[in-house]
């Protein structure tokens, strides 16, 4: 029993048998092929579904819409490639920070519209976006790191704001100039300059226009220079009702003219890039400017000025007629107006007035603003407006702002939206006041012995008075209404915020404006006392001497 081998198992091939065991290896070797195909399809089907539920974001077309109107604004002249330079190398990481916002923001609405996060997917920003924003991310940093150098090291020795930035490529070749011209009369002169200063005086007493004129080229070769400074040669031309004086535009080039015409001539500027200022005028200016400052001083006659420039420097004082600014500017700085002033358009830096004698328009995106005189001072930024001694009806149309008005006459509206605190006191005699304030504190000063009928609605604020009027209401909402001494104008009030009805001690405003102040002419000098000088003695005539023999 023992010499007789076991039984073969079942399944399985014979000992002895080699093909047996090599079918069997095969076959467990395809298992094998099998199960990883099984495995690479799952894996498959999954990516496949996880793709599936993937969903792009907006950011990509955010950004690329927000670039396009960049470049359309820069492209058609509504701003300066420069001013797009420097205000994107400073505030640059708003473009990451936005698109943060957005994935947030798209998260939330996945987890609000879909809780299950097996079914819900997830936002995912593709290679082309994330590129984009590393690639703005570089030019950020680059245009903040070329604008400080520009501004900090460099300044106008290696660019002129005057031309682009390509226009100064080469050596510097510098020029100038001088003509003259019979101003015709019955005629006005035209200046018409695309790069370089304009600086114009009424200086002229022969009746002619004086030019000075200093002209610079750029450029690698002597030759080119000699032709770009030639082509920048000032000439006069008559067409028929003005004396034309103009400079053709030349690549890398510029021309600052210096001119004297009769002050009673009236004068129109057509500037590309390049400062303007006009001093001494008997007539009306017209201006255009697309790139630089602007000031104008001592004109009796009506100034029309066009400026497009977000950061234009603005200045006009003692102009004896209407004074208009409108288009887009920085800081604009009025004194000592004997006319109507209308700033219409959007201004980017600060806004002063002081003593205008008419009426005060100012009308921008945020802001519009009306008084019949100023005597004082107004300022208007972004957010705050100060004004003292202004003479009503007054009109305030503004969007979240500070407001504070000193010395008042006459009938105050005021309607602000969004949050801002107010602050007025009004000058004798008492006239209507209205105030909506959609959310902060109002504070108004009315004369002590005036009579008035108040009616005062805060929201979530309370209301306090120096003239004994109940206050009525509850946390939400309080109210003061009711006819103070003999009763008169209506002092309405309305805001979401503390309320303040005060007694104030106002001087009233003049009739007529106060006169600037005059320069005082130096003392004559003292003649020199003269006195006649004394006819000279006779002179003495010498003692003849005895006579001698010899």
């Amino acid at each position: 029993m023992s010499s007789i081998p076991p039984p073969t198992p079942p399944n399985q091939p014979p000992y002895n048998d080699p093909n047996a065991w090599r079918a069997q290896r095969q076959a467990m070797k395809a298992q094998r092929y099998a199960m990883r195909a099984q495995a690479r399809m799952q894996r498959a089907q999954m990516k496949a579904q996880i793709r599936a539920m993937r969903r792009g974001s907006i950011t990509g077309p955010v950004l690329l819409l927000a670039l396009g109107l960049v470049f359309l604004l820069a492209q058609t002249g509504k701003t300066s490639w420069w001013m797009v330079a420097t205000w994107y190398g400073r505030w640059w990481p708003v473009v990451l920070i936005g698109a943060g916002l957005i994935l947030l923001a798209e998260w939330a609405y996945d987890h609000q519209m879909n809780p299950d996060a097996s079914q819900r997917g997830r936002r995912s920003l593709g290679g082309g976006v994330v590129f984009l924003l590393i690639l703005m991310a570089f030019f950020g940093v680059a245009t903040w790191a070329g604008t400080r150098i520009y501004e900090h090291n460099l300044g106008e020795g290696l660019f002129n704001k005057d031309l682009g930035a390509w226009d100064h490529m080469g050596d510097e070749h510098d020029e100038d100039a001088s003509l003259s011209s019979v101003m015709p009369k019955a005629e006005g002169l035209i200046v018409r300059n695309p790069h370089g200063d304009v600086t114009v005086t009424g200086a002229s007493t022969d009746g002619q226009v004086h030019v000075s004129a200093h002209k610079q080229a750029w450029s690698w070769k002597d030759s080119d220079a000699d032709d770009k400074v030639r082509r920048l040669e000032p000439l006069f031309t008559d067409n028929g009702s003005s004396l034309v004086l103009s400079v053709d535009s030349v690549e890398g080039g510029q021309d600052d003219l210096t001119v004297q015409m009769p002050a009673g001539t009236s004068l129109t500027i057509e500037a590309g890039r390049g400062d303007i200022s006009v001093t001494g005028l008997r007539a009306a200016v017209k201006l255009t400017q697309n790139h630089g400052d602007v000031s104008l001083e001592d004109i009796t006659g009506s100034v029309d000025a066009h400026i497009q420039d977000d950061d234009a420097s603005v200045q006009a004082h003692a102009i004896h007629g209407a004074l208009l600014i409108e288009g887009r500017s920085g800081d604009v700085n009025l004194s000592d107006v004997t006319g109507d002033v209308n700033l219409q358009g959007d201004f980017f830096g600060t806004t002063h007035l002081e003593r205008v004698n008419g009426v005060v328009r100012f009308d921008s995106s945020r802001t519009q603003f009306a008084a019949t005189r100023l005597d004082g001072e107004l300022e208007i930024e972004r957010g705050e407006l100060q004004g003292s001694e202004l003479l009503g009806p007054l009109t305030l149309n503004s969007i979240n702002k500070d407001i504070s008005l000193d010395r008042v006459a006459g009938s105050v509206k005021i309607y602000n939206r969004g949050k801002g605190d107010i602050t007025i006191s009004n000058a004798p005699p008492l006239a209507p006041i209205t105030i909506d304030n959609e959310r902060g504190s109002v504070n108004v000063g009315v004369p002590d012995a005036a009579g008035f009928v108040l009616s005062v609605q805060a929201k979530h604020g309370d209301v306090e008075n120096d003239f004994d009027v109940p206050v009525e209401g509850s946390d939400s909402m309080h109210t003061a209404m009711q006819t103070v001494g003999h009763g008169g104008p209506a002092v309405t009030i309305s805001t979401q915020g503390d309320v303040v009805v005060r007694k104030s001690a106002q001087a009233p405003l003049p009739a007529v404006p106060p006169a600037p102040a005059a320069l005082a002419a130096p003392p004559a000098p003292k003649a020199p006392k003269l006195t006649a000088p004394k006819p000279p003695a006779a002179p003495k005539m010498p003692k003849v001497p005895p006579s001698q023999t010899f």
